[in-house]
């Protein structure tokens, strides 16, 4: 009995097939393909390279699809669309708000602890600056949720939940941290300015936030845009208000809480 040619070319076909395996799923990758269909990793040959760290980094930082860079750019010209989009589901063209937002407030923390940038200007030696000095880091994450709160109050439409303009707060927040590290800390480096004007600088950079959120906000809410950038305006300043309140706050608890202990 003859076998049939077909036949042949089947079972070749079949065992090529199945002659390579997805490394990251273990799913099967047929002859020529470059992306597994189950998990969507690329194909890996042979050893992790150097060349192949380098690719994925320059990937991961010019690439137009899901760049850093295309986000920045995009945060500062469309920062309302963007949290707008993400909102809505269109979220595989952009980095996570909320990883984004953890990325620049550790570089924004290891910038101002490895150059002595100072944040805080008290005119002379204060616990209280001194403080907030070390913990700028949380005050960067404390901004998001506060600022969330109320740009969701003066959201009269109540369009968005408060989940949402926290994506909105924490894309706009993240920009500028961004923004903060990128131009005030290398300007006050290269011109040697001295300390205490860099507290300047700092409170003059966070001048420009209430209209850039003002900005992002005519954007993100529907209806007039004049009004969303009153009420973006308007929430931006609350929340540098309440920041300085709160962060008074927990400085003089926490150097309460010390002189106690250190009393018994």
């Amino acid at each position: 009995m003859k076998s049939l040619p077909g036949r042949h070319l089947l079972v070749n076909q079949v065992s090529n097939s199945t002659s390579e395996k997805c490394r990251n799923c273990n799913g099967e990758l047929l002859p020529g393909q470059q992306y597994c269909a189950i998990c969507g990793q690329k194909r890996i040959h042979g050893r992790l390279t150097l060349h192949e760290i380098g690719h994925d980094l320059v990937h991961a930082l010019i690439h137009v699809d899901r760049s850093a860079l295309s986000l920045m750019l995009m945060l500062l010209t469309r920062p309302g669309y963007v949290a707008r989009d993400y909102v809505e589901g269109k979220r595989k063209r952009y980095f996570g708000p909320f990883a984004f937002l953890f990325v620049v407030v550790a570089a924004a923390s290891a910038a101002i602890a490895l150059t002595g940038f100072r944040t805080v200007s008290a005119g002379g030696p204060s616990r209280i600056a001194d403080f907030v000095q070390s913990h700028i880091n949380l005050i960067m994450f404390a901004e998001v949720p506060i600022l969330a709160v109320y740009s969701r109050l003066f959201d009269g439409s109540k369009q968005f939940t408060f989940a949402e303009h926290l994506v909105l707060a924490t894309y706009t927040t993240s920009f500028r941290i961004v923004a903060f590290i990128l131009l005030m800390v290398p300007a006050w480096l290269f011109f040697h300015l001295p300390d205490s004007t860099s507290s300047y600088l700092f409170y003059f950079f966070v001048a420009l936030g209430p209209f850039y959120f003002g900005f992002a906000t005519a954007q993100f809410l529907e209806g007039g845009r004049a009004l969303s950038w009153i009420k973006g305006i308007a929430a931006a300043v609350l929340t540098w208000l309440s920041l300085q309140a709160l962060a008074s706050l927990a400085a003089s608890l926490w150097i309460g809480l010390e002189s106690l202990l250190s009393a018994r």
